[in-house]
């Protein structure tokens, strides 16, 4: 997975930066957050791991879009179908990160034959 930087004080993600350039408001900056896990003042810390799941539903969106929860069912009913019981719990696991229900649902549905 790849990460791009992105500075906070570019022009073009300053909040109201044309009416600011004009002189009718002061510019307000946009606020970039840091999510890794680690407070700022302590660099030397490890990052905190991301959850395997969560990579795996972030990957799957990506090549999936809006469709994700969809694609995930059917890949867990094809491997419940193929008798994969880890493949299928994989599946549903990222089920669950789109859509609690439908996982929830397709739970009792897609048992291992």
């Amino acid at each position: 997975m790849s990460v791009r930087f992105a500075s906070a004080n570019h022009p073009v993600r300053r909040l109201g930066w044309r009416a600011a350039g004009r002189g009718l408001i002061a510019p307000a900056l946009a606020r970039a957050s840091n999510d890794n896990g680690r407070p700022a003042r302590d660099h030397g810390a490890p990052v905190a791991a991301m959850d395997p799941v969560l990579a795996a539903a972030l990957r799957h969106f990506a090549v999936h879009g809006l469709a994700s929860a969809q694609a995930a069912v059917s890949a867990a009913t094809e491997a419940g179908a193929r008798g994969d019981a880890q493949g299928q719990d994989h599946w549903l696991a990222i089920t669950q990160m789109f859509d609690r229900r439908l996982a929830r649902r397709m739970t009792g549905t897609t048992a291992p034959a």
